[in-house]
């Protein structure tokens, strides 16, 4: 088969969209001696995000709906909050917040019960409830098992178990509801048209070089196409949205033009601001805010306190963060505001292998002698391991300062709960106990060929077009496990 030169020459990737036939075009560069290097300027750090996302999921699920719902368990031994208080030592007339109720057929209802002992966290006294409003669920009477006992309006109430007379009668039964969250399946569908004659022209051109033919599949436009897939999968794992069903008009078919049912996938930011504020019942955030440009020791204990009050059982963390944000870290934990750093910590030494590297000379070793930079932390019996995403330093996505007008992901730093069952070990820790990946199986990409040449159908117009199709929701469970730190 000869070759045919283009009329035009034009790279594959331009500032408009890739037009069909632009890998023949591509091939017709080389041919014509001109440069063609395929490279990404940070590595593909896209790549390595996939793959600790794919691999580290540790659970996978088939979804067999178009939405994947499921129940979290509630804590019952969640405080009440006080919102009054009022009366002495032969009963209290309390009312507690409205946040700490539900709606059952139409009824308010809240946990706290007859005959519960409750402790105010504030004043140390003991009340246990006598009497309560089963029409409003918030309103109570309670006496002090100690005359003098009083109860902190504006305070936290915790339960310390209930008291009851001997050979009394049944207390009423209480219910613990669980949170029903969901998560929409997303269709990242993704496609390419070429001339079919690309492919010919392709293996021409390689067994022409090397003898071997190259697989379309191994073509610029494919790997561009598949490219494009995976950042968009990546991206919807750190930034997905969950689409609010009163906004679905607002997605518009581009094919009809009117209102269709496009959903999107939560991510991970959105799960931390949305399901993990305050869902230990005492309003606590895992999103600890600091001044612009700092980060202090003392955030990170009140992050490590706010995680541990969700899940004190969490032993072991993964961090994923930016340079810039690594850099404040280490440099905030090492040296704190004043110059005295408030911690112990282990310094290297690589004097030894700084003598191999300066051929012995000693004086330049000891010039290089400590690293300061790590990779885990040990903090309050908790393992930190920190991994570099080399995508929240990504320019071309994120612009290329470090203020939150430009870039707020690179002050973005995420603590992942990792799993301490066991499980699959794949070297940074299995979050298969957290995050579920669920998904449609079925054909990942798809190629077909019109023209003379195709096999079936054949057309007057000579293409080859491809579809990546993947449906995919992301399940982060127990969000508020998880830890946000901004700077």
């Amino acid at each position: 088969m000869a070759f045919v030169q283009s009329p035009t020459i034009a790279p594959p990737i331009s500032t408009g969209a890739m037009t069909v036939g632009a890998i023949q075009n591509n091939w017709d560069a080389l041919m014509e001696d001109f440069d063609a290097v395929a490279y990404l300027p940070f590595g593909d750090e896209y790549w390595d995000a996939m793959n600790q996302i794919m691999n580290a999921v540790g659970n996978r699920e088939i979804a067999k709906n178009p939405r994947v719902r499921w129940f979290e368990m509630t804590r019952m031994e969640a405080p009440i909050l006080i919102t009054s208080a009022a009366g002495g030592d032969t009963g209290f007339a309390v009312v507690i917040d409205t946040a700490s109720t539900t709606t059952v057929g139409g009824a308010p209802y809240s946990w706290p019960a007859i005959g519960d002992l409750w402790k105010d966290a504030t004043t140390g006294a003991v009340f246990q409830i006598v009497d309560k409003d089963l029409t409003t669920a918030v309103d109570f009477t309670m006496v002090p098992l100690v005359a003098g006992g009083t109860i902190t309006a504006g305070g936290y109430m915790f339960y310390v178990g209930n008291s009851a007379p001997e050979n009394g009668g049944a207390y009423a039964s209480k219910f613990a509801f669980d949170t029903v969250h969901t998560s929409y399946l997303q269709t990242f569908r993704n496609d390419t048209t070429s001339s079919s004659e690309a492919l010919y022209n392709q293996l021409w051109y390689s067994q022409l070089e090397n003898g071997v033919q190259t697989p379309y599949s191994n073509s610029r436009d494919i790997i561009y196409l598949q490219r494009e897939h995976q950042v968009a999968m990546v991206n919807a794992f750190f930034a997905g949205s969950q689409t609010d069903p009163a906004q679905q008009a607002n997605l518009v078919n581009p094919t009809t033009g009117g209102s269709t049912s496009f959903q999107t996938t939560t991510g991970l930011l959105d799960a931390i601001l949305n399901n993990g504020s305050g869902s230990n019942g005492g309003g606590i955030s895992t999103i600890i805010p600091t001044g612009a440009g700092t980060v202090v020791p003392q955030d990170f204990y009140d992050l490590e306190a706010a995680l541990a009050s969700q899940d004190g059982s969490v032993k072991n963390y993964m961090v994923w963060t930016s340079g810039y944000m690594q850099s404040l870290l280490e440099q905030q934990l090492f040296t704190a505001s004043g110059g005295a750093s408030p911690l112990n910590y282990n310094v290297t030494v690589n004097k030894v292998q700084m003598e191999k590297t300066f051929w012995g000379e000693g004086a330049y070793a000891d010039l290089m002698s400590r690293t300061f930079s790590f990779n885990n932390l040990v903090f309050n019996n908790k393992n930190f391991g920190f991994v570099r995403m080399g995508i929240f330093d990504n320019p071309t996505m994120l612009g290329v300062g470090i203020d939150s007008a430009e870039n707020a992901w690179k002050q973005y730093a995420f603590f992942i709960p990792l799993s301490t069952n066991g499980g699959v070990d794949d070297g940074i820790g299995n979050m298969g106990k957290y995050i579920r990946l669920c998904h449609k199986p079925g054909a990942f990409m798809n190629m077909w060929q019109t023209g003379g040449r195709a096999a079936a159908n054949k057309t007057d117009v000579w293409q080859l077009g491809v579809h990546i199709v993947s449906e995919v929701a992301f399940k982060f469970i127990n969000a508020n496990k998880y830890g946000l730190m901004t700077a």
